[in-house]
């Protein structure tokens, strides 16, 4: 086998070889961080050869970016291949994906990276670009669930993109402070002031959520 051959995957599909390399680069994040993070780390999560890692991706700073592009529309696609409709099992579903419990060591990591990744954007426009959309889709996938839960009659009348960025910052800087404070369980703790937010002032007048969802909420 040539060297371009072995760099190539021997015939491998081009989808295959990328979904393995995004796959070891999350591994490689929840174990080492950004900060640290090296090819190699990458590389010894990667079950192929490393010279075809490195005919994708010349360096750490290029890889990651095609990270951040895998990571957008991650969330609504799960989300797309649940078991449910139901706006507001939708909603939890989001919701609960942020909570990191006490012991889960390999998430904080990754949400640390993720948080690394962020303070890349303040200095380059490439970061910044990427993260902007990743943003974008996140709010966007709150707001779709939000605008169907309104024509569903599950919801009131909101504006779905205001309580789409509420939502997904919420999260989001609960978590920042869970992993960078040490506060243990500032996810479950916004996770639940979240869900009372839905029942108390999201749900329609007089509706309970045992008509929409199972025994979550």
């Amino acid at each position: 086998m040539s060297g371009e051959e072995d760099a190539k995957g021997s015939g491998e599909g081009v989808e295959d070889t990328h979904e393995a390399i995004m796959g070891a680069t999350y591994r490689a994040l929840c174990k080492h961080g950004y900060a640290h993070l090296t090819m190699q780390d990458i590389a010894d999560e990667f079950d192929k050869s490393r010279p075809l890692l490195h005919y994708h991706y010349d360096t750490k700073d290029e890889l990651m970016l095609a990270f951040v592009d895998n990571m957008i529309g991650w969330v609504g696609g799960q989300l797309a291949r649940s078991d449910t409709e139901a706006p507001l099992d939708r909603m939890e579903a989001y919701i609960d994906g942020f909570v990191i419990d006490p012991g889960e060591e390999d998430r904080e990591t990754f949400a640390l990276a993720l948080l690394e990744l962020r303070v890349q954007a303040v200095h380059n426009d490439e970061f910044r670009s990427r993260l902007s959309r990743h943003y974008e889709n996140n709010v966007g996938t709150v707001a779709d669930i939000i605008a169907d839960g309104i024509e569903a009659e599950v919801f009131r009348e909101v504006d779905p993109d205001e309580v789409g960025e509420f939502v997904y910052t919420s999260l989001v800087g609960a978590r920042m402070y869970q992993v960078t404070m040490g506060a243990q369980h500032a996810s479950r703790r916004a996770r639940d002031a979240l869900a009372e937010f839905v029942v108390d002032d999201l749900l329609v007048d007089g509706r309970t959520t045992g008509e929409y969802s199972g025994e979550g909420w």
